[in-house]
């Protein structure tokens, strides 16, 4: 089996390293890049082709939303957000609606140190249905 890509798009410094620490441990999923906000990750997608983007909506420089609007020139990846938006934010329906796969909230809004373990396994289990593992 293939080893999955992927790119974290988050401007969170502890959050990069929750979703960095729920995912290196798995020997089907590889980090390839992680981005700042929407800008920096349109930059880096010249340089790497991941299978899958995990999304925060709520980014200085470039949101969530925009890059969903620019990303289909650039990647084919597929797009999993999580984010501390509420279920019901116009923002979440309007990721929906720009492509992204599945939407997971944070447990405990913008920065979720409990993250991982309350979300862990669930991302884990998303991101194997969406990549087909």
């Amino acid at each position: 089996m293939n080893i999955k890509q992927i790119m974290i798009v988050e401007d969170s410094p502890i959050m990069r390293v929750i979703l960095g620490n729920i995912i290196s441990g798995d020997p089907h999923l590889m980090i390839v890049e992680y981005a700042n906000d929407g800008k920096d990750a349109l930059l880096k997608l010249t340089n790497v082709k991941p299978d899958l983007i995990i999304l925060d909506l709520e980014m200085p420089n470039m949101d969530g939303i925009t890059f969903l609007q620019n990303v289909k020139a650039k990647s084919n990846a597929k797009i999993m957000v999580i984010t501390g938006a509420l279920n019901n934010s116009p923002k979440i329906n309007q990721a929906k609606m720009l492509g992204a796969q599945v939407v997971i909230t944070k447990p405990s809004g913008v920065v979720s140190p409990d993250l991982k373990e309350k979300k862990g396994q669930e991302i884990k289990h998303t991101i194997y249905r969406i990549l087909g593992i």
